[in-house]
Formats: C-alpha cells, sequence, structure tokens
C-alpha cells in the first residue's frame, strides 16, 4: 500500500510539473514571449493629510516575484514568491524618511496553465497569501500603450485585486509563435519540440491512470498489481534500483518485489 501512495504521489507530481505555467511558453503577437515582453512595474498613488503624507506603493511582475521589494528597506519586504505586492508607507510633515504601514502580498501563486482569453483579454489568476485571503486577477489587453503603468482596482469587500496590463497581445494558440513570412523563427522549433514533448508526457500518464482505473474496478486487483504491465516495469527498471542501491551501499536492500 506504501508503495502504491508512493506512486500516487508521483504521478501527482509529474501531471502538475506538465500543467505548471510558464510565462516562457506563452507567446504574443509580436513574436515575443510573455516573459520578455513584462518586467517589474511599481504603480504609486499618494494621499496627502494634515500631518503627513501616505503612499500607497504597488510591485507587479506577473513572470517574475518582486519579493525582494521594496529595495529602501532592510525588515520589511514582500511575501516570498509574490508577484502583486501593495506596500503601504507614511512620511509626516516633521520627518524625511517614511515609515512602513503595511504589506501585503496578493499574487504568491503559480497560475494554472492555461488561462483563458475574455473579450480579447488574457487573464490569469493568482491567489494572495493564506492570511490575508487577497487574491489577484492580472488582465493583459491590445489597447494602450506597453510602456506605460498598469491600472489597478482593489475591492477590500471581495478581497480582489485587478490589474490590466496595456499593450500585450497574446495569440489565440498561445504557445506556438507567429510564424514570419520565410518561416525562419527559432522560437517556433523549440515551442514545438515542447509541445510533442508534452503531448507525449499527457498520454503516457493517461495510459496509466486509465488502466490503474481498470485493473482496480474491473479486474479487482490491489496493491502494486493495479499498475499496467506490472511485472515488465519491473523487470526493466529492477535491477537498475538494484545498481542504485549497491552504489549506496545497500546491498542487503531489495526495494524492487521478486
Amino acid at each position: 500500500m506504501k508503495s502504491l501512495c508512493l506512486y500516487i504521489v508521483i504521478l501527482a507530481t509529474l501531471i502538475k510539473s506538465i500543467a505548471s505555467f510558464s510565462c516562457e511558453d506563452i507567446y504574443l503577437d509580436s513574436k515575443n514571449t510573455l516573459y520578455k515582453a513584462t518586467s517589474q512595474k511599481k504603480v504609486e498613488n499618494e494621499i496627502k493629510y494634515s500631518y503627513g503624507t501616505e503612499y500607497n506603493t504597488w510591485y507587479i511582475d506577473p513572470c517574475r516575484s518582486v519579493e525582494n521589494e521594496p529595495k529602501d528597506y532592510t525588515k520589511e519586504k514582500c511575501p516570498d514568491n509574490s508577484r502583486v505586492c501593495l506596500v503601504k508607507t507614511i512620511e509626516f510633515n516633521d520627518e524625511k524618511k517614511r515609515k512602513v504601514i503595511d504589506i501585503i502580498g496578493y499574487a504568491v501563486s503559480t497560475p494554472v496553465q492555461d488561462p483563458f482569453i475574455r473579450q480579447g483579454n488574457y487573464t490569469l489568476y493568482f491567489e494572495g497569501e493564506k492570511e490575508s485571503n487577497y487574491s489577484a486577477e492580472i488582465n493583459f489587453s491590445c489597447a494602450g500603450d506597453e510602456k506605460s503603468n498598469p491600472d489597478i482596482e482593489l475591492d477590500a469587500n471581495k478581497k480582489k485585486v485587478k490589474v490590466f496590463w496595456k499593450g500585450i497581445c497574446v495569440t489565440d494558440n498561445k504557445t506556438e509563435p507567429i510564424k514570419d513570412d520565410d518561416g525562419k523563427d527559432n522560437n517556433n522549433k523549440k515551442s514545438g519540440g515542447h509541445f510533442i514533448i508534452r503531448f507525449i508526457l499527457i498520454i503516457i500518464i493517461c495510459y496509466f491512470i486509465i488502466g490503474m482505473c481498470y485493473n482496480y474496478f474491473v479486474l479487482n486487483k490491489n496493491g502494486l498489481d493495479i499498475i499496467p504491465h506490472i511485472d515488465i516495469l519491473i523487470s526493466v527498471f529492477g535491477p537498475i534500483f538494484d545498481k542504485i542501491s549497491d552504489l549506496f551501499g545497500r546491498r542487503d536492500y531489495r526495494p524492487i518485489l521478486q
């Protein structure tokens, strides 16, 4: 049973790694990737009071973490792996240095592999810090200037922030670059190779999942016997595991059933 649980965990990890999101796999109409087309944005607004000024500073990067911000502080930093972070500071009239009031991470997770296009916008969804329960939605739109700062909408009641990134046009294919007239785009070859590898891995994983379900529910097999062609797998990979065990000095240990 422990071997079966380990097998399921490894299988789930493989599925997750295949389905994980990567900005380098998303292509724009300009034949550039989302990773290369985006960089960290800093959006700041201020609220003036009689005693001083409050600053709301947003650090946004959909493809990289902003956890090292703000750079002017040593102790207060944005949460690890955060893609959207709000730093609230205040500067009193009689002081020349800002003081941090609060730091909130609105996007600390990795979105799913296949975000969708809705009304011409490409949308990414992120979960926030567990303690704050805030989430983030980053929308990429073809309209506007790519060099301009994104627009930000914060809904405190729904605990959600929406970021509208301008001048980013994602292709309908999303995972394949647009071919030029000569068809000599090297990135196209790389993307095709990645797609084939993922496609083959998905077929293999689906085959094992369907086979395990069939062996368990139809043939009433248990334990390792529910794995399709387990005898062949043991005969092929068993000697490899034995060699690894010998290499680490575990000659009396036999993880593979004979």
